[in-house]
């Protein structure tokens, strides 16, 4: 009879405990980004599958190009202040005044940035053309990004206001309603302009996307245009600021070396080859989306509020008990089908891409490893262990990548990618444990 009541109060502690985990916040913000997040991967794995039937691997690369030049246009844009947007938001939700001269200062910094890029792409769009996609039939595609740079900020602007305010649901749904918008663009524009609609969809589906995201906010009144321009504060800019430095590091670590390691493979081995593996970065980012958000949505300004040391290592611990495994499980399920994967999204001139699969999955595990805890890294404004942290990873990755092409040709790329991560994973479990030491009483 006891063992028969012992048992039935395991099954209540457990039920019990499943219910408050169920409504944590970070279930909750996980669950409904998974579903926003799915069927944002299931409108790109449509347009995905168009692309790589009208254009093949070599407009793939092409693509991969022009779409980091647009990430790289954007973060120089920002400033690369929305984190920071975020953070102090976040930081500062019992101080509504202290809130407005974040959101007026980083509003006033955004538009005088993007107004100043904006202007440096137009009147070198030709430049930008020849030297980003090899072809001056391209080049008005920068005059038009060019033109449209300050919707892409508003639109920055507004999700970090959004995620410092911990408004989940309203991004579920602009990510939602974006997607779908984005999928009947894409199917349009390719159809009808080749690779020439397929790079202008970056443009356009970006814009219509800061006009929904606008449309959303409006109907509320979490954020107020009305007097932003009024709260401006030079001691909230210095704090921003730290986050411009981090940003640029990320830019140089992340894209902007994406860019230079796609334009040598084009020149040493050829487009198709830098297509293959655009293909595999592409897979990687439709499935590692799902972590990467829940990290901006939940960790960055839970992070961010959190004073106390051991609540905060019990965050951390958390994380890596529900994020990693479900990264981990599936890179494996992806792993394990991937001819399955190659034929669903690309087509039959992309199976050479298979054999780069492995090491780019393995790499993406110790990657996002690494992000969850260089968000902590942000959060607590350890400015100088991010910087050096992106900067020699990037470095490592480069010149690794290019010692490694002339021996295995373009498998070398995963192949470094796999050993920087898995050593930038290593950089970050010191750093965060040193941190923890330091502040759990």
């Amino acid at each position: 009879m006891s063992k028969q009541l012992t048992d039935i109060e395991v099954l209540k502690s457990i039920r019990t405990r499943l219910r408050n985990f169920l409504t944590t916040d970070l279930f909750q913000t996980s669950f409904w980004n998974t579903i926003a997040t799915l069927i944002k991967m299931a409108t790109g794995l449509v347009s995905n599958k168009i692309i790589a039937i009208y254009l093949g691997p070599g407009g793939l690369a092409l693509l991969g190009q022009f779409s980091n030049f647009i990430a790289i246009a954007t973060t120089i844009s920002s400033g690369g202040i929305t984190a920071g947007i975020t953070k102090y938001v976040a930081e500062y939700r019992d101080s509504k005044n202290e809130q407005e001269k974040v959101i007026s200062t980083g509003f006033i910094t955004i538009i005088t940035i993007t107004l100043a890029t904006s202007i440096v792409i137009i009147i070198l769009h030709n430049y930008f053309g020849q030297t980003i996609l090899k072809s001056e039939k391209y080049d008005s595609l920068f005059l038009i990004l060019g033109i449209n740079l300050m919707l892409f900020s508003i639109n920055s602007f507004i999700i970090s206001v959004l995620n410092g305010f911990k408004e989940f649901k309203r991004i579920i749904i602009i990510n939602i309603t974006t997607s779908f918008v984005g999928l009947l663009i894409a199917i349009s524009l390719v159809i009808i302009f080749g690779t020439y609609g397929a790079l202008l969809i970056n443009i356009l589906s970006n814009s219509v996307i800061c006009v929904i995201t606008y449309i959303i906010v409006k109907r509320s009144d979490i954020l107020v245009f009305k007097g932003i321009l009024s709260n401006y504060d030079y001691n909230v800019l210095k704090k921003l600021s730290r986050f411009t430095i981090m940003s640029a590091s990320s830019l140089i670590s992340g894209i902007f070396i994406q860019l230079l390691l796609r334009t040598y493979i084009i020149g040493n081995i050829s487009l198709e080859a830098a297509g293959y593996w655009q293909g595999v970065v592409k897979i990687s980012d439709i499935y590692l989306s799902i972590f990467s958000s829940t990290l901006i949505l939940y960790y960055l300004p839970r992070y961010s509020e959190i004073k106390n040391g051991s609540e905060l290592k019990s965050e951390v611990v958390r994380g890596f008990k529900f994020l990693i495994p479900l990264v981990t499980i599936s890179s494996a399920i992806i792993y394990f089908f991937k001819d399955y994967v190659v034929t669903i999204l690309f087509a039959d001139n992309f199976y050479p891409m298979k054999e780069l699969f492995f090491y780019q999955l393995l790499g993406n595990i110790f990657k996002a490893a690494g992000w969850l805890l260089s968000y902590l890294v942000i959060a607590k404004s350890m400015i100088k262990v991010y910087i050096i942290s992106d900067i020699v990873y990037g470095a490592f990755i480069y010149y690794l990548t290019i010692i490694l092409i002339h021996n295995m040709g373009v498998k070398g790329v995963v192949i470094a990618y796999a050993i920087a991560s898995l050593l930038y994973f290593s950089f970050m479990i010191i750093i965060v444990k040193r941190y923890l030491r330091l502040n759990v009483s």
